[in-house]
């Protein structure tokens, strides 16, 4: 689907977010700068959460929790991990089944460390457009 603004991309997440459950894992790919941490926005916007969203691209790891959203949420980015191991010491894969997980930059990693439900990617277009691309696996019980 082509989305034009920055509006249309968290209307969009909010979309997408009423259909998620606890255990859903969401891969975000794009490079800089797509719209990755707006379509988070969108996301948690969409599980009732009022208040800004910012990357967590030094944190690593930013915890949403009830009563500020309707399930728990674990929104990631992974651009600033060197390999896999660290993943394992965030400990995302033993609390999926309690939470939504938002991963941007899945690519690095992700796929290696767990199988997404949803994977989205973003391509900037030259007119600021963006083409984004949502596949969906239902089969999660590989992980």
């Amino acid at each position: 689907m082509i989305i034009a603004t920055d509006e249309d991309m968290r209307a969009f997440g909010h979309a997408l977010a009423q259909g998620l459950k606890c255990s859903d894992w969401v891969a975000i790919n794009g490079p800089l700068g797509a719209g990755k941490t707006v379509l988070c926005a969108g996301i948690l916007a969409g599980l009732g959460f009022k208040g800004e969203v910012a990357s967590p691209s030094y944190a690593i790891v930013h915890s949403y929790e009830p009563p500020d959203v309707l399930v728990a949420v674990a929104h990631v980015d992974l651009y600033r991990l060197d390999n896999a191991d660290e993943l394992d010491e965030l400990g995302l894969a033993e609390e999926r089944s309690e939470r939504i997980t938002l991963v941007e930059w899945a690519e690095r990693f992700g796929a290696a460390y767990v199988v997404p439900s949803h994977f989205i990617d973003i391509a900037p277009q030259t007119d600021g457009s963006r083409i984004l691309t949502l596949k969906m696996d239902t089969d999660d019980t590989r992980n």
